[in-house]
């Protein structure tokens, strides 16, 4: 996926925040894409991974990314974590 977010001199999200929270959750979905594999394996997995993941809102601030652009990122990015979390379950 694009990362390449536009700034917007108004108000926006918040840089560091956003691209935080976009290398937890894309940590998480590793994770989850190994834990799958390993059980599909008959491995161990981590069970942990089934606790549900909060995220807080990303704080806004001027200039900052373009809102618009990060939440339909952040929205595909989610969706593709949830995907993975119900073929662990």
């Amino acid at each position: 996926m694009d990362k390449n977010f536009k700034m917007t001199f108004g108000v926006g999200y918040d840089q560091a925040d956003t691209l935080i929270q976009i290398d937890q959750l894309e940590a998480r979905k590793e994770r989850l894409k190994k834990a799958i594999d390993d059980k599909a394996a008959g491995r161990p997995y981590d069970m942990l991974l089934l606790q549900p993941a909060f995220f807080p809102p990303i704080k806004k601030c001027k200039p900052g990314f373009d809102i618009g652009q990060v939440d339909s990122f952040m929205d595909a990015l989610r969706k593709e974590v949830k995907a993975l979390e119900l073929k662990l379950v």
